[in-house]
């Protein structure tokens, strides 16, 4: 679970005896939540929106709805799924690169009515991710078996439904290597791990 203590987390992979930086999440005052990654050479190749069909995505297409960011360009990525301003039809989600350049793109995520795979990740190959020398603090650890090379995560929304009706029951998946929960008064986050085979750094928002 996401300590008590802090809105933001850290992910951190244990493999092969090593600590390796992975990704961070913070709930964010307003409702909107960040995720971003903390390994300085973890790059992407691409990204964009897909459709989730049978537990994974396909038919990717990638999305640059505003903004000049080039992803073979962008350093420390990050991503915000923001709540609706008052003028707006659904929530939005920017992608910041570390020089502050943003792209942009309508998803209707926010109020949380139903349960919803947000986002995949792909670790790429974790033996190129930075090392993490010493386990800090406010970290989550992700023990990774020895033979798995590449990781899939999966951010899943769920609502937070405090009475009647009763609120879906988060989805601790057996099948994952690791599942990491949390969240905040208006919806519930759950971070699941599971082997991939070995591709690029990437990742890919629901388009639907």
């Amino acid at each position: 679970m996401f300590p008590n203590k802090t809105r933001k987390i850290r992910i951190c992979l244990f493999w092969k005896g090593n600590y390796y930086s992975f990704c961070w999440i913070e709930l964010l005052k307003d409702g909107s939540f960040s995720l971003g990654f903390l390994s300085k050479v973890f790059k992407f190749t691409e990204y964009g929106t897909a459709r989730l069909r049978d537990g994974y995505f396909s038919g990717h297409v990638k999305t640059l709805t505003s903004g000049n960011l080039n992803i073979n360009d962008a350093k420390s990525p990050h991503v915000t799924f923001h709540t609706p301003h008052i003028e707006q039809n659904s929530g939005i989600v920017h992608m910041v690169a570390e020089n502050g350049e943003i792209d942009q793109l309508e998803l209707n995520w926010f109020p949380v009515r139903k349960v919803d795979t947000l986002l995949y990740a792909y670790s790429g190959n974790i033996a190129k991710l930075d090392r993490d020398k010493k386990k800090k603090s406010r970290y989550q650890i992700v023990n990774v078996p020895s033979d798995v090379q590449c990781l899939r995560m999966e951010l899943m929304i769920y609502p937070r439904v405090p009475k009647y009706p009763k609120p879906p029951k988060i989805i601790h998946n057996p099948s994952a290597i690791a599942n990491i929960h949390g969240g905040c008064p208006d919806y519930m986050l759950s971070c699941c791990f599971y082997k991939n085979a070995v591709v690029e750094p990437q990742f890919y928002f629901a388009s639907e």
